[in-house]
């Protein structure tokens, strides 16, 4: 029926202490940048910020998920998510769960504008598909990230569908 499974059964290094976040990422036409979940919405959620989260199906667009930050950065996650569809073409689901993201901007994009005037949109449109992110606090601003919200788990089985 032309759905692809995407397994991944891995064992991250003991030298290595956290990872900031472990998945897939896809590049789709800016012209898809409709879509719709069923996971923790409307807002972005991380592990360690999502008590303003429910789970439901929502619907929305890159354009929407796009947080202001002054300096931009990782925006619009949504964890503990079951389904991704893609402007009703493309469907994404999880074994079990999974973090979402669908943005303008690819993680280099974010990576090279030191403020929001510098920030180009990308030409397509990043989905990703994660295992799990990391939390987004750190002591960059703040007291060090707990470990409970540290993506430090050592061995490592995922798995979704592409429909």
């Amino acid at each position: 029926d032309g759905t692809m499974n995407v397994a991944l059964d891995g064992t991250i290094r003991e030298s290595c202490p956290w990872l900031p976040r472990l998945g897939f990422e896809f590049k789709v036409p800016k012209s898809k940048s409709a879509f719709s979940y069923f996971g923790m919405g409307p807002h972005e959620s991380y592990c360690d910020m999502n008590h303003a989260s429910m789970i439901d199906r929502y619907e929305s667009d890159a354009e929407r998920e796009y947080v202001n930050y002054i300096m931009p950065q990782e925006h619009g996650n949504h964890i503990r998510t079951k389904v991704l569809e893609i402007n009703n073409s493309l469907c994404f689901e999880a074994e079990s769960e999974m973090e979402i993201n669908v943005s303008r901007y690819s993680a280099q994009t974010l990576k090279k504008a030191m403020h929001q005037d510098e920030l180009k949109k990308d030409e397509a449109i990043t989905v990703r598909i994660d295992y799990k992110n990391t939390g987004v606090g750190s002591d960059a601003c703040g007291p060090e990230l707990l470990p409970e919200y540290r993506l430090s788990e050592k061995d490592i089985k995922f798995a979704f569908y592409i429909k």
